[in-house]
């Protein structure tokens, strides 16, 4: 008989509630080289009923993972004599002293007279104890580096991610996943130049309208026009009359400073809800023309009066929600706005109808400093070389 090896490689307390006494535990395994993340609801009980139910959950999903990859899910039942998880008895040993401390914490804080905090035990990683990490063949170390860089992404915590996908690559440089993941992280640090291969991997494997986005986005981002053209253009073949291929194109017009509300105007005809909600999540007002150049920039004082906000504060407000371009210097703790990404911002707000306000600018509000600092830089002018004379040699 042929055995399935189950690998649980962590959970996770993902939410709780106090009033109707449940906890969500996040958790992942892999078997048979695929991996896979799953949740699990429960009802407040003792640990050792938990961890029962816990594992059941676990099981389900395997014997689902078994029949789905041979077509029978008339077999399931049977799939699940075939199932064997490697280190039970400690991992139910873990299990009871992870959802021991969680519930103490949940009780606690239950009785804490409506003052709910954070509960401090979140996650469990089974393969945390080199001695349990070190036996392990390189399949399941690849699978195990994979799950604690998609557990750090959760948390947002990627450059933590970025170290334990590059372990991951290591074992296993071609994985999809992996890959995916490492590109993802890496676009989030801004370090789109180093994402760029990681997406080449993934969009070349799967080929799908996510991949050859999120690979046109690196592009754009390192402003390589005819490039990210090549990918919307792989991605129109795929799917025909697409319209993130419409909006893809638009943003390449508008980096370059041509007719790219065309292009917005024909999506907007064909399904404006969707324009509105692509343009508030994925559209980048940032001007190559401007990048890197500080002297061009107005502080939140002179962009609030321009755009006629009250206050600075209720302009700064909209920018850390990410609702109009900005420019964030986290060390200094500035904030500051370039004139022609807020009148490109104004422009499409009010002409797809993205929010109930209609926005003016007010130029008149501004000093002439902050007339003059908010112009386009001036383009650097390169001095032709001189023709050589011609010399008699005769």
């Amino acid at each position: 008989m042929e055995f399935n090896h189950l690998y649980l490689l962590s959970t996770y307390l993902k939410k709780w509630s106090f009033g109707d006494s449940r906890i969500s535990l996040n958790y992942s395994f892999c078997m048979n080289e695929t991996y896979v993340r799953n949740y699990v609801d429960m009802r407040i009980s003792s640990p050792l009923n938990m961890v029962n139910e816990f594992m059941n959950h676990c099981f389900y999903r395997a014997k689902e993972q078994v029949s789905g990859e041979t077509g029978d899910t008339a077999g399931m039942q049977q799939a699940g004599h075939n199932i064997v998880l490697i280190n039970e008895s400690e991992i139910k040993l873990k299990l009871n002293a992870f959802l021991t401390k969680i519930l103490k914490e949940f009780n606690n804080n239950k009785r804490s007279n409506g003052r709910q905090r954070m509960i401090s035990t979140r996650s469990l990683d089974f393969f945390y104890n080199d001695f349990e990490f070190e036996p392990l063949d390189d399949t399941i170390k690849f699978f195990v580096h994979l799950n604690r860089g998609a557990n750090k992404m959760n948390g947002d915590l990627w450059t933590n991610a970025v170290d334990d996908l590059k372990n991951a690559l290591a074992i296993k440089k071609d994985d999809i996943v992996a890959n995916k993941y490492m590109a993802t992280a890496l676009k989030k640090l801004g370090r789109f130049d180093e994402a760029l291969n990681y997406l080449k991997v993934y969009a070349e494997s799967e080929n799908s309208t996510e991949s050859l986005e999120d690979l046109a986005a690196a592009y754009l981002s390192l402003y390589d026009f005819k490039a990210a053209d090549k990918a919307f253009a792989k991605l129109e073949k795929n799917e025909p009359g697409s319209l993130s291929v419409l909006f893809g194109r638009a943003m390449i017009a508008y980096k370059q400073g041509k007719g790219y509300k065309t292009l917005l105007d024909k999506i907007y005809k064909l399904d404006p809800d969707w324009l509105v909600e692509k343009i508030k999540k994925d559209w980048d007002y940032k001007l190559p023309e401007y990048e890197g150049n500080e002297s061009n920039r107005w502080n939140a004082a002179a962009a609030a009066r321009y755009l006629g906000f009250e206050r600075p504060f209720d302009l700064t407000r909209k920018a850390f929600n990410g609702e109009m371009p900005s420019y964030f210097d986290a060390d200094k703790g500035t904030i500051r706005f370039i004139k022609a990404e807020l009148d490109a911002w104004t422009d499409i707000m009010n002409r797809y109808k993205i929010d109930e306000v209609n926005y003016h600018t007010y130029p008149d509000r501004l000093t002439k400093d902050e007339i003059k600092q908010g112009r386009a830089p001036k383009k650097p002018t390169v001095k032709k070389p001189e023709k050589e004379k011609a010399v008699n040699v005769g």
